[in-house]
C-alpha cells in the first residue's frame, strides 16, 4: 500500500509540477520555505537545536498556530527543560508562529517523500511528534515509528468529508495510524471516527478541544476605547467581517451598504483570510463607492464618508481586533471552506453571525447555536437584516454576547487534559 501511496504521491507532483512553478512566479506564497519542504534545515535552527531532542508540533495553518499557542505554553511550564520545534505548512502560520510561540525554532513542514522526511527526522531526532487537529502524513509517520519516536495526535477531530475518504482507504489508514501512540479527540464522534477508520481504541481519548482555552482575555472598556482610537473608528458602530474569502466580500459590501442606509455612522472593518488579495478587495470596494483605509499605514486622522473601511492587512491581530465589533461575521462559512474561529469573537462577548458552511468548526458552531450565543446566516441576503435587527437591538446583541462567552466558558480545560496525555508518553524530566 505505500508502494502506491507513494507512485500516486510522485505522479500528483509531477502533475502539479507546472502548475506550482507558475504560481510561485506570482506569489511568494508557493515560494516561501521551498527548501525546508525539500530537506534543508536552516542553519540557525540546526544551531538552536544542537545536542538536544525537541518536542516538534505541527500546526498547518493560522487557525491551529492560534489554538495551539496556549497548549506549547502549558507543555513549557510543566516540562521547562523540553525545547519545542514547531513546523507550519502555510506562510501565513509560519509567521504567526514566529511572532506568538516561544518556540526554540519554527520550520516548514517537509514534504511526504520518504528520502524528505527521513533526512529531517534523522537531523531533528525529535522526542515526541505531535500533530495538531488532522496532519496525517503516512511517510513521515511510518518513518517516526522506525526510530521508535511516539507521535500523537492532538485536538484531533474528523471531518465529515475526510471521514467519507478515509473509510474508502480503510485497510491503509489502518496501517498509517498504527505509529500514533495515543489519539486525543475533540469530541466523542471524532472518536469514534478515528477508530472506525483503523486507530486502536485502547489509544483513543476524548481530550475536548483546545481552541475553547484561548489565551485571549476580554478588553476593559478603556482598553477597547483605546483599540477603537487606534483603528482610527472613535465611538462609532462597527461591523467587522473577519477570515473573509473570495466571494463573500461582496455580500459583505451589500450587508454593509444595506445596514449603513438606516444606520448612517457605521463602519465596516474588513479582515480577508489571505492578505495577497488586498488589492482585489480593494478594487471590489471602489466599484461600489467605497474607499479604505488599511490597518498597517497607521492611524487615519478620521473617518469621513469617503472612507468608512477598514482593511485589516496585518497577521494575528484579528482576535484582538473582534473587540471593537458591534456585530461580527465569521467567514469561510458562506463559501464551503468550513468556517473559523467564532471563539475568537464570542471571547470578547460579541453577537456572532455565520454562514452555513461551518463544517470545520461544527460542534462549537452547534455549541453556540443552542445556548443562543450565535445566529446562523442561512441565506447571505439575509446578512444585511440580521446585522441591521442587532444594530438597533443592543439587549440582544448583549444576550448573544454573554451566551457566547458563557459556552466558552463552559467547554475549557482541554489544554489540560491534553498535557495529561502527552505526560503519559514523557517522563517529568521530559525524556522518553
Amino acid at each position: 500500500m505505500y508502494l502506491l501511496y507513494n507512485s500516486l504521491l510522485l505522479l500528483a507532483s509531477l502533475g502539479g509540477l507546472p502548475y506550482f512553478a507558475l504560481k510561485s512566479l506570482r506569489t511568494t506564497r508557493y515560494r516561501a520555505g521551498l527548501r525546508q519542504r525539500f530537506g534543508h534545515i536552516p542553519e540557525e535552527t540546526r544551531a538552536s537545536l544542537q545536542g538536544i531532542r525537541p518536542l516538534w508540533l505541527h500546526a498547518v495553518s493560522v487557525g491551529e498556530v492560534i489554538a495551539a499557542v496556549p497548549l506549547v505554553a502549558a507543555l513549557q511550564r510543566h516540562f521547562p527543560g523540553l525545547p519545542v520545534l514547531v513546523s507550519t505548512v502555510t506562510e501565513t502560520g509560519q509567521m504567526t508562529a514566529r511572532e506568538k510561540m516561544a518556540a526554540e525554532a519554527c520550520v516548514y513542514f517537509p514534504l511526504d517523500y520518504p528520502w524528505v522526511v527521513r533526512h529531517v527526522i534523522a537531523r531533528v531526532q525529535p522526542r515526541l511528534f505531535l500533530m495538531v487537529e488532522t496532519e496525517i502524513w503516512p511517510n513521515f509517520l511510518r518513518e517516526l515509528a522506525c526510530l521508535r519516536i511516539p507521535a500523537l495526535l492532538v485536538n484531533g477531530r474528523i471531518s465529515p468529508r475526510s471521514f467519507r475518504g478515509y473509510r474508502r482507504l480503510r485497510p491503509f489508514m489502518r496501517q498509517v495510524l498504527q505509529p500514533i501512540t495515543s489519539f486525543g479527540m475533540q469530541t466523542k464522534l471524532d472518536a469514534e471516527r478515528v477508530i472506525d477508520i483503523g486507530a486502536e481504541p485502547s489509544r483513543v481519548r476524548i481530550t475536548g478541544n483546545i481552541k475553547y482555552d484561548l489565551s485571549l482575555t476580554p478588553l476593559a472598556g478603556a482598553e477597547e476605547q483605546q483599540l477603537r482610537d487606534d483603528l482610527g473608528i472613535g465611538k462609532a458602530p462597527v461591523f467587522v467581517a473577519g477570515s473573509t474569502h473570495r466571494g463573500e466580500e461582496e455580500l459583505v459590501i451589500a450587508a454593509y451598504l444595506q445596514a449603513r442606509a438606516q444606520i448612517p455612522a457605521l463602519r465596516l472593518l474588513l479582515a480577508p483570510r489571505h492578505l495577497e488579495r488586498l488589492d482585489e478587495i480593494d478594487s471590489l470596494l471602489r466599484q461600489h463607492q467605497l474607499t479604505a483605509r488599511r490597518r498597517s499605514l497607521g492611524r487615519p486622522p478620521s473617518y469621513g464618508p469617503a472612507a468608512s473601511v477598514l482593511l485589516l492587512d496585518t497577521i494575528g491581530e484579528l482576535a484582538k481586533v473582534y473587540a471593537v465589533g458591534t456585530v461580527v461575521f465569521v467567514g469561510g462559512s458562506f463559501v464551503p471552506i468550513g468556517g473559523h474561529n467564532v471563539l475568537e469573537p464570542a471571547a470578547h462577548r460579541k453577537p456572532i453571525l455565520f454562514g452555513p458552511h461551518m463544517h470545520n468548526f461544527h460542534q462549537i458552531a452547534a455549541a453556540l447555536s443552542e445556548a443562543g450565543g450565535a445566529l446562523q446566516v442561512r441565506q447571505p441576503e439575509m446578512l444585511g437584516e440580521h446585522v441591521i435587527t442587532l444594530l438597533q437591538h443592543p439587549e440582544r446583541r448583549q444576550a448573544l454576547g454573554d451566551a457566547a462567552y458563557q459556552v466558552l466558558c463552559d467547554n475549557q480545560g482541554a489544554i489540560e487534559r491534553t498535557v495529561g496525555l502527552i505526560a503519559q508518553v514523557l517522563s517529568p524530566n521530559g525524556e522518553n
